[in-house]
């Protein structure tokens, strides 16, 4: 609904208002369905559906991005927050139509303001827990700094127009969409770490390239492996936090797993915004 509103905005701060609103009406999914999988799988189990979780979540972001980036020029903005409204109308038809209007009474497990607030704390308190949100966080930071300005990329590096755009930045989820699976199996038969480590190498590694001067088709290679590094990370960074909650705080630990995740992805965006000041050769270096 508040999509669909979207598309009948008049001003800049009403946009804003309203992609607020929706974003917390939005925000318990990725948690839920985090939680979800740490209750269904064991924890040598969770590589392989964590990773499939977070390839649709990427490929739908990409592929999302990309075709409205192409069909704007043609429908304009406001048509494509309807459509959009439209697919999600769709969905909760499919899940309503799954699950039945009538459902088994569900065992109310409410907890006080203060022992959410002592279940944070112990979250935060465990060294790996601290170190692993802190990976999370930064880790938004850097894939969402990058990811929103490389329409402005480019336009400035290589003044592609908006089809050539949509074309150039598709590559961002195709990894996580074809290898996803595989990903999380690896991590489940060999380990987390040096996958992870991998991951963070690689897009460090390919951002920094796109400072230098290379070809249109070099640059938009660079951006698939940018998308790898964010497989290679963010699921399996997922998939520890499924072992600090356990069985009793799943939720808390997935909900402020992504708290910090998506708080990264607003925060990246503003400064890489504001590094931009320096040049764009330069953020992309800073951020690499």
């Amino acid at each position: 609904v508040l999509t669909a509103i979207t598309a009948l905005v008049q001003s800049a701060s009403q946009l804003i208002l309203l992609r607020l609103l929706t974003g917390l009406g939005a925000s318990g999914v990725v948690p839920m369905s985090l939680a979800l999988v740490g209750d269904m799988f064991k924890p040598s189990e969770r590589g392989r559906p964590l990773g499939l979780l977070f390839a649709a979540m990427e490929g739908g972001m990409a592929l999302g991005s990309t075709a409205g980036v192409m069909l704007e020029p043609y429908t304009g903005w406001r048509m494509l927050f309807l459509a959009t409204a439209l697919l999600a109308a769709l969905a909760l038809w499919i899940q309503v139509a799954r699950m039945g209007w009538k459902q088994e009474p569900h065992k109310s497990n409410r907890t006080s303001f203060k022992k959410m607030v002592g279940g944070f704390y112990r979250l935060l308190a465990f060294p790996r827990g601290l170190r692993t949100y802190l990976f999370v966080f930064w880790n938004g930071i850097f894939h969402s700094g990058i990811y929103t300005w490389l329409g402005v990329y480019f336009v400035q590096k290589y003044d592609l127009g908006p089809i050539e755009i949509g074309l150039a930045i598709l590559g961002y989820g195709l990894p996580g969409f074809f290898f996803g699976s595989l990903i999380g199996r690896a991590a489940d038969r060999r380990g987390r770490y040096p996958i992870i480590l991998t991951g963070l190498a690689t897009a460090a590694i390919a951002t920094a390239s796109l400072a230098l001067e290379i070809p249109v088709l070099v640059a938009a290679l660079a951006v698939t492996l940018i998308s790898l590094g964010y497989d290679l990370t963010q699921p399996l960074f997922a998939g520890i936090v499924t072992e600090l909650g356990g069985k009793t705080k799943g939720g808390q630990a997935m909900g402020l797993n992504v708290f910090a995740l998506f708080t990264g992805f607003g925060l990246g965006s503003l400064l890489f915004g504001e590094l931009l000041k320096l040049g764009l050769d330069q953020a992309l270096i800073i951020f690499a």
